[in-house]
């Protein structure tokens, strides 16, 4: 395998929705007179990257060089997730502030490592052509190996922002889906759902048969035309197919898990910089499955470093 220290040398463009994630720690000591609901005595909060921003923090933290595309609203919460990013050195020029709808952010409450609640706060609108073209008109100016789509279905990836990727020569592009877009991603060269979002994208019951995982990848491939699908699935770790079938199965590199949020984040973000460094796919697959192991025993959405990825391989 070559020097993980490569991965440096990735440029990738990041495309998707950005969200601000909050997280509210605190202790519970009783239950509300007022419902039967606990009463969390709040002693921290936290904010963390989120959404396709956690996909680029993911891939600034291993040293690629970064370019974020996507949408904020002209709110608190927007100029927040500016400045973290900001923060991280991820170049904000290609993200577009609009009054007509609200920064996408979810608040999570903790308490005693349990999540309570989740609530969120966003509006979900298409962006136009004129935007989409303006990405495309950027991504064709500079010298980018590789695209990664991080849907969140808030509205920024759309189908004819697909279609003009996959129209782009020498340009790897990954798709992070969202299920309800299932159908926008013809032509890409790798998509990643986890096996929930698999089983929801192929309407197969994927336990109900012994080979349900093939059932299912084969028909996402089939109806989506995408060169690899990537199903990640939790402790079992993921699988890789192509149209002939499982490609390769990587056992879960994860120690301790203490949350999940943006593991999903974490493995397309990694698996791309690791393609567009030269690794071939079955390495890829496995370094990015290192990397997951590593952010899962973080809480919140988290990043690995290469040293950890290595530690973790």
């Amino acid at each position: 395998m070559k020097d993980l220290e490569s991965l440096a040398n990735a440029k990738i463009a990041v495309i998707g929705d950005l969200i601000c994630d909050k997280y509210i720690f605190g202790e519970v000591e009783r239950i509300s007179p007022e419902a039967p609901v606990p009463v969390v005595r709040v002693e921290k909060e936290k904010y963390f990257l989120g959404g396709a921003s956690n996909v680029a923090l993911n891939l600034k933290s291993i040293g690629c060089n970064v370019y974020m595309f996507g949408i904020v609203g002209n709110d608190r919460c927007g100029k927040r997730l500016l400045n973290m990013l900001k923060k991280e050195n991820i170049d904000i020029d290609n993200i577009t502030v609009l009054d007509d709808r609200p920064t996408t952010s979810k608040t999570r409450v903790i308490a005693h490592s349990q999540q309570i609640v989740r609530f969120d706060k966003e509006k979900i609108l298409q962006i136009d052509k004129k935007y989409t073209n303006e990405i495309i008109s950027k991504i064709k100016s500079v010298s980018i190996d590789a695209v990664i789509v991080s849907d969140y279905g808030k509205g920024v990836v759309t189908k004819y922002l697909i279609e003009q990727l996959t129209k782009m020569d020498n340009l790897f592009v990954s798709v992070d889906p969202k299920v309800n877009n299932a159908d926008m991603y013809k032509g890409v060269d790798i998509i990643t759902p986890n096996t929930k979002e698999a089983k929801q994208m192929s309407s197969i019951e994927i336990n109900a048969f012994k080979n349900g995982l093939e059932l299912a990848a084969k028909k996402i491939i089939n109806t989506s035309q995408t060169k690899y699908l990537l199903i990640t699935q939790g402790s079992k770790g993921m699988t890789l197919f192509d149209k002939n079938g499982a490609v390769y199965k990587q056992q879960s590199k994860a120690r301790d898990v203490y949350d999940v949020t943006g593991a999903g984040d974490t493995v397309i973000a990694i698996l791309t910089a690791a393609i567009a460094a030269g690794f071939n796919i079955k390495n890829a697959v496995k370094i990015s499955n290192a990397a997951a192991g590593v952010v899962v025993g973080k809480v919140g959405t988290a990043t690995a470093t290469i040293d950890e990825i290595r530690n973790n391989l």
